[in-house]
């Protein structure tokens, strides 16, 4: 017998006596998961076992239908696997903790419904943000939360979009934002789908503004007498109490 086949076997022999458990490190398949002790269980990742801990109240524990890591305690940084991207928990009324590139991230829930756990999953209410907000979805918008501008996830921050400069500011209502425009400064930030449909009065009434190339540029200057205006859904100089 070729002495390899010999070692093999022999090897294979001392774990069964040893009952072998496996570690960091050690082979396994996407999913695969062990608890190493009560606060801590290893988790596949690219088919190789990585530590992570279990600071929630449940621990790690094993049942029937597996391996269950309560990791609503965790603190930003620990690591997770990267097989679980997305993974969430809410870790306040306030946060979500969610995996993301391989280690929990904190991310603020600030709208009204905060983060919610329900049926098994963490909802998280990003209508409300501020800048500088962590983010992964490259389509969020929110409002901040003084309601004078609309923010978008850009490079994982939320960062400044549109100023919301109107009386009605920025809100949220059914999951849908709205932003009052209707009073802008020169050069202010305008979505490109409205060039050349949506205007507005500068701070001091003394000019119309129109949305053009993505930011407001003048469109009239108001005469002496006059005032920038919105009558009904037109924005026009007007003498005042017309």
């Amino acid at each position: 017998m070729p002495a390899r086949s010999l070692r093999s076997r022999v090897l294979l022999a001392l774990c069964l006596a040893a009952s072998c458990k496996p570690s960091a490190g050690s082979s396994c398949e996407k999913g695969e998961a062990r608890c190493l002790d009560s606060q801590r269980e290893l988790i596949c990742q690219i088919d190789k076992f990585i530590e992570t801990p279990c600071r929630g109240p449940g621990g790690c524990s094993t049942s029937e239908k597996g391996t269950s890591c309560d990791f609503s305690g965790n603190k930003p940084g620990d690591p997770c696997s990267t097989d679980d991207e997305g993974a969430a928990t809410c870790a306040n009324q306030d946060g979500m903790l969610a995996c993301h590139a391989g280690r929990y991230e904190l991310l603020p829930c600030r709208g009204t419904r905060g983060c919610v756990n329900a049926d098994g999953r963490a909802s998280c209410d990003t209508s409300l943000a501020e800048a500088g907000d962590p983010c992964h979805d490259a389509n969020l918008k929110a409002c901040s939360r003084d309601g004078s501008q609309v923010l978008s996830c850009q490079q994982g921050r939320m960062q400044r979009m549109y100023a919301c400069r109107g009386k009605n500011g920025c809100g949220s209502s059914g999951g849908r934002l709205a932003c009052d425009s209707s009073v802008a400064e020169l050069g202010d930030l305008c979505d490109k789908k409205l060039e050349g449909q949506a205007f507005a009065c500068t701070p001091d009434s003394h000019a119309v503004l129109l949305c053009k190339a993505g930011a407001f540029t003048l469109d009239e200057s108001c005469k002496l007498g006059t005032r920038c205006t919105l009558i009904g859904s037109s924005t026009q100089c007007a003498k005042p109490g017309k």
